[in-house]
């Protein structure tokens, strides 16, 4: 594992605060349903409003144009002056177009994943997919590149399969033909519905997908299937015991540090996928959980590639949109029992979750930022500096939702002991704690209720302070 910092910090490196970021226009609503607002205890107030059009189904992977810059003035030539030879032109310096505005917004990302044509972005499903497309599309917009050698035909992605034990698990959680009561607590447990299986696979994952079989045999009274030599299931009969659903895909690109410690990384996550469709064909557009982490992740993109081209990161920055995180944090397994060359646990220096960052007022954010002890790691003053150079900084950063820390992607390199930050949009009670939202994989988790909450702002003001705390976690001072 890479360098961590002392127990006795150095000063963080101080940064200039940023402006506010110039937002393009929100976009309209993708569903027009009149919410209750009774549950929002901190909500906004708010006039009289007409029903937001639908949003327009975008073309998948075509990004927005950018803003077309105004031509530069040319001064009128001079002619030369008499006796003398031509006046040779002065070359000017070519300029390179400024990042689109709308690119830098996180409503034009939650716009198109969590629009009705990605049909709630399962895993595994042509949305999720799609979404996958639209991300690598942005990426590689801004110069970020594919990191994934073992995968040369598509170094952005990362593909596994997806199995359950007890069927297909969907977003009504069908299983054997019963309808199943719907997942309503925050997160998932690892492998709760889901898993990978392949052979080579680490002996320590496949003697916890061990478990997992006769735990869920003895949940349903299904009579358990010895393993034939009396030990360990292998993963030969651990597929003849679970069901394939099919290839779900985490998406991934490395924006490169250009200091001492560019050889180290700052993983920077967000789930991409949610639960699809419900038996009765209503679509879970989930533009909460988790298009708007995963639009956050987006958004941050142009100006930390800019900040990269200044030569003003030192380490580097790894993006990952992970797939079936929705299952059970399945794709977040994957990646770390399968390391990429380069970016492996010894190289990471920590990692930022992003998830569920939409909702309610603009002013407040939850976080985690301790480890499985309850012990503060390094990115407790990093947010606190990193929020302070906003030009209005958010009034409450919570730490009420470590109750979550194992129900999220971070958990699982938080096992492998990575310093581990975990962004939330937070509980009901604005000074901390209550219910989430009323929502929560429910159809109605769309972005209209994101622009009836905070008009935007908020995703805004999350890829903001992000964009701040990712500044300084790969510039900050540790000792070897």
């Amino acid at each position: 594992m890479a360098s961590k910092i002392s127990d006795t910090p150095r000063p963080l490196p101080t940064a200039s605060s940023r402006a506010p970021a110039a937002k393009a226009p929100p976009p309209p609503e993708n569903k027009a349903k009149a919410p209750d607002l009774s549950w929002n205890k901190d909500r906004f107030e708010t006039g009289s409003t007409q029903p937001l059009p639908r949003l327009p189904a975008p073309q998948l992977p075509q990004l927005p144009a950018p803003l077309p810059l105004p031509l530069p003035q040319l001064p009128a030539p001079v002619p030369p002056p008499p006796c003398q030879g031509p006046v040779e032109p002065t070359p000017e310096t070519p300029t390179e177009p400024a990042p689109n505005l709308a690119d830098a917004d996180p409503m034009t990302h939650i716009a198109y994943l969590a629009s009705d044509e990605l049909q709630g972005r399962d895993s595994p499903s042509p949305g999720l997919d799609a979404a996958s497309a639209y991300v690598q599309a942005h990426v590689e917009k801004y110069g970020l590149v594919g990191p994934n050698v073992n995968s040369p035909e598509n170094p952005f992605q990362q593909r596994f399969d997806v199995f359950s034990f007890l069927g297909n698990p969907d977003a009504n959680h069908v299983h054997g033909g019963d309808e199943h009561k719907a997942h309503k607590e925050f997160g998932h447990k690892l492998f709760e519905e889901g898993f990978y299986l392949e052979e080579g696979m680490p002996q320590e994952t496949l003697a916890m997908l061990n478990k997992k079989y006769e735990s869920a045999m003895k949940a349903e009274g299904q009579p358990l299937t010895p393993a034939r030599n009396g030990g360990m299931r292998s993963v030969e009969e651990l597929r003849a015991l679970a069901t394939e659903s099919g290839q779900a895909v985490n998406t991934m690109a490395l924006l490169p540090g250009s200091g001492p410690h560019k050889d180290e990384v700052i993983v920077v996550m967000a789930h991409l996928d949610h639960v699809g469709t419900d038996r009765r064909g209503n679509v879970h557009n989930g533009a909460d959980d988790n298009a708007s982490g995963s639009a956050v992740l987006m958004a941050a993109v142009p100006e930390l590639a800019e900040a990269a081209k200044r030569g003003e990161l030192d380490r580097s920055v790894l993006f990952i949109w992970t797939g079936a995180e929705e299952k059970g944090l399945v794709g977040s397994q994957y990646f770390v029992d399968h390391p990429i060359p380069g970016l492996g646990t010894e190289q990471i220096t920590g990692v930022i979750n992003v998830d569920m960052v939409g909702r309610w007022d603009d002013q407040r954010l939850s976080v985690v930022d301790t480890d499985r002890r309850g012990q503060a790691n390094y990115f407790r003053d990093v947010v606190e500096q990193a929020n302070a150079q906003l030009p209005d900084p958010f009034d409450r950063i919570n730490r009420d939702i470590n109750m979550y820390r194992d129900r999220q992607d971070g958990a699982v390199f938080g096992r492998k002991g990575e310093d581990v930050l975990f962004l939330f949009e937070g509980l009901s009670n604005p000074k901390g704690g209550g219910d989430l939202i009323p929502e929560y994989h429910e159809p109605e988790d769309d972005i209209d209720l994101i622009l009836r909450d905070n008009g935007g702002e908020k995703p805004r003001r999350v890829k903001d302070l992000m964009v701040n705390v990712i500044e300084l976690a790969a510039n900050r001072t540790t000792e070897e």
